[in-house]
């Protein structure tokens, strides 16, 4: 099976589907803004007829609805502060390369989000006790590989997750109605887990009983080693990552002493930064932490001979797991969390 459809400029502007990074400079604030805030689209932006627009819910449920916007704008508002991060990030560090959007740095942002929380909607439905996951179906569609015929984006999360305080239904994106761009007039926001999750444009929600097999679902967005003969595992919960934010690759500093800082984030929290010079000693790195789903601040000083030195920074979540020292191969390129290494001449 090939990859579906995608064209792109080697993640570093924009493309045909909008494919587009954030500077990684900018993750150092507490929101990134709207117009830079990065996008990952697998078809062109859909038209949605906001004013007609309505949210079925079906499947099982004890009762059947259909929500215009302002009855879910009726429903308690929840809020939330969330790094998204798409599972093809980093995808261009794999050797041999791999298909796909070719994501180099910055597939990553964090902003303001608001809405209603979905379990608020299935608790009007009412979920049956045989239900198993809940689908999001959005309103992009098009190709997808070899398969005929047009697919909608849609995927599926475990009912555990889809009845989760903070799983919600968007409206708001940093302190506005929330654009087309990313989602209008109502999207998913599944935090702490890839972003491919928090379904754009979404038209319709099904409860169901088996577990959901749209292609994007069971053909992408999977880790499959180069080994596995099968269709490989879900991508879920995002994994310990830290980057250089003050300081990149190529980079010119002076030597001696400098402060380095970044950001680090997973799906279950950070516990430790720490930053190497050539090979050197591993040296912890001061944390500045904030909400359960944001990315976390980290500075360290450093000690930076004349000449060219290569420094690298790891983090380790709160269940004890560091980054790897290399990418993990698999045969879609995702999930790349392997410690990030920049080199620079010190003058």
């Amino acid at each position: 099976m090939s990859t579906p459809n995608r064209a792109d400029d080697g993640g570093l502007g924009v493309t045909a589907p909008e494919n587009r990074p954030t500077p990684v400079p900018a993750l150092i604030d507490d929101v990134t803004r709207t117009a830079i805030h990065y996008r990952r689209n697998h078809f062109p932006y859909p038209d949605v007829d906001v004013s007609a627009w309505s949210l079925p819910v079906t499947g099982a449920v004890e009762h059947s609805l259909d929500l215009t916007l302002a009855d879910l704008e009726a429903l308690p508002a929840r809020a939330a502060t969330v790094l998204l991060e798409c599972a093809g990030h980093r995808r261009t560090d794999f050797s041999p390369p791999i298909s796909g959007v070719q994501w180099s740095l910055g597939a990553l942002s964090q902003a303001q989000w608001a809405g209603i929380s979905l379990a608020s909607v299935l608790e009007l439905a009412g979920v049956r006790p045989e239900a198993v996951e809940v689908v999001f179906h959005g309103a992009d569609a098009g190709p997808f590989g070899e398969l005929p015929g047009t697919h909608t984006f849609s995927r599926s999360i475990p009912i555990a997750k889809a009845l989760h305080a903070d799983t919600l239904l968007v409206t708001s994106m940093n302190g506005e109605r929330l654009p087309r761009e990313h989602g209008a007039p109502v999207r998913a926001l599944v935090p702490g887990w890839y972003a491919m999750d928090s379904v754009k444009w979404i038209t319709r929600i099904d409860v169901v009983t088996e577990p959901f097999r749209g292609p994007f679902q069971e053909l992408d967005y999977r880790f499959q080693a180069v080994d596995d003969p099968g269709i490989g595992t879900r991508i879920d919960e995002m994994r310990i990552h830290a980057l250089f934010a003050s300081i990149a690759d190529g980079d010119h500093v002076p030597a001696g002493a400098i402060e380095l800082s970044g950001i680090a984030w997973s799906g279950v929290g950070v516990a430790s930064v720490e930053v190497r010079v050539g090979a050197g000693d591993w040296e912890p790195a001061e944390l500045v932490k904030s909400g359960p789903y944001e990315r976390v601040l980290w500075t360290v000083t450093a000690d930076l001979p004349s000449g060219q030195q290569t420094i690298a920074v790891r983090s380790t979540d709160a269940l004890g797991r560091t980054q790897p020292v290399a990418p993990v191969w698999n045969r879609r390129g995702y999930v790349n969390n392997s410690v990030q290494r920049i080199s620079v001449l010190a003058t």
